[in-house]
């Protein structure tokens, strides 16, 4: 008898047929737990994406007294409260996107609770006066960064820094300084039907160029748990048909030895 039919024979037999059947579930019901996993990992990252896309007040992920976390840089943050008109710095040797050389415009914005967080509100070109920030109170969105660390022990002159650092605005600013700054996407006032006074009007017609983020926005962990629960389905899929084929192999040289024995 050919090893082929053996085997048909064999796989025909009901303990064969049980077995296969058994095979085809265990097979079948890994490889749907496989892709149930692998959706799963896709729809947290997109659920966290989304999480992680939703502006939050700035005092939710900049707590005072305390360094950035990790986690909150990059974030989309809003803020509420005023501009101080004085203590605007300008931070020296940054460029536009037609690199041209020229500064950044770093603003205190008094929070509510009596503390301020600084917003850069854009890219002015050389040798022209900063325009003043709106006056009142404003509501301002866009992206948290973190101090920078470069160039800790640059010189410059009042007004002015080389550097965004969170003990140069502490220091210029006060203790009740809040870590990281803003990157301004938006700004706009409370009372969306009160005019604007004239001389609020040019500042905010002529302000600094918005600068974007240099910070990576929108990233998520990446849930490795789920990402391997889905491959560990799909091996136990390979697995049950490796211990079946091996079985069945065994089974067939079994009988093939029974059958040459005199």
């Amino acid at each position: 008898m050919s090893s082929r039919a053996s085997s048909l024979r064999i796989l025909l037999t009901s303990r064969w047929v049980g077995l296969t059947l058994a095979l085809m579930a265990v097979v079948v019901g890994c490889i749907l737990l496989g892709r149930w996993q692998w959706q799963r990992t896709n729809d947290i990252l997109a659920a966290e994406r989304v999480a992680a896309a939703a502006p939050v007040d700035v005092r939710e992920v900049s707590t005072l007294g305390q360094d950035l976390d990790a986690e909150a840089i990059g974030r989309p943050v809003f803020a509420s409260g005023e501009f101080r008109t004085v203590a605007q710095v300008l931070v020296l040797h940054r460029f536009s996107d037609a690199d041209v050389a020229g500064a950044w415009v770093l603003t205190p914005l008094d929070l509510a609770d009596g503390s301020t967080i600084g917003v850069l509100r854009g890219w002015i070109p050389p040798n022209i006066a900063a325009p003043g920030p709106p006056v009142g109170r404003i509501e301002v969105s866009g992206i948290l960064h973190p101090g920078e660390r470069f160039y800790p022990d640059a010189v410059a002159e009042p007004g002015t820094a080389i550097a965004i650092s969170d003990a140069v605005m502490s220091e210029a600013w006060g203790p009740r300084t809040r870590d990281g700054f803003i990157m301004l996407a938006d700004q706009a006032s409370p009372s969306a039907s009160t005019p604007p006074s004239p001389s609020t009007e040019p500042s905010a017609s002529i302000g600094p160029e918005p600068v974007d983020a240099t910070v990576q926005t929108g990233d998520v962990a990446f849930p490795v748990q789920n990402f391997f629960y889905a491959f560990q389905w799909w091996i136990f899929a390979l697995f049950a048909i490796a211990l079946y084929a091996r079985w069945l192999w065994l089974d067939l040289r079994e009988r093939g030895s029974s059958v040459r024995e005199p």
